[in-house]
């Protein structure tokens, strides 16, 4: 049995809820690169800080991303994880991006305020498509694969 696009979504926010890191996959020229990287959420979009690396010149060159979140393996009837493949643009210090960013961050770690460094830069990644996988949803008689397309 499939779930409803808004329950779905409500499942992939409260787990995302869940995890503090994930796996950002980026590509420019046939090279791709994946760079495990705490994400702050604000429903689906995740917000990403950091200070460089080959990521941003990745991003240069080439908006789309793919992400993935799961949780550790612990048995074949426990898996859960989702692979979410979106866009993402780089928002510096005084940007509406990095504003929003700082936003998630302190909600997510539970601060009133908080001084990023003006060097970091903050990833927006918008999900076009996330495919979620929950192998425990089968003991309640629904399926363990789902793909949320917005």
């Amino acid at each position: 049995m499939a779930l409803s696009k808004k329950e779905l979504e409500s499942l992939i926010i409260d787990f995302i809820k869940t995890q503090g890191m994930c796996v950002l996959a980026t590509c420019r020229d046939g090279l791709p690169r994946a760079s495990a990287v705490e994400f702050f959420p604000e429903g689906t979009t995740l917000y990403i800080l950091t200070e460089g690396g080959l990521k941003l010149g990745n991003l240069a060159a080439n908006h789309n991303v793919s992400v993935a979140i799961h949780t550790q393996f612990t048995g074949w009837d426990t898996i859960k994880g989702i692979q979410i493949t979106g866009t993402a643009k780089v928002g510096n210090s005084g940007s509406s991006i990095f504003n929003e960013g700082v936003e998630a961050y302190k909600k997510r770690r539970g601060l009133k305020s908080v001084s990023v460094p003006e060097f970091m830069s903050i990833i927006k990644v918008t999900p076009q498509k996330i495919e979620y996988l929950d192998t425990t949803l089968k003991a309640k008689g629904l399926d363990t694969r789902h793909i949320l397309e917005y």
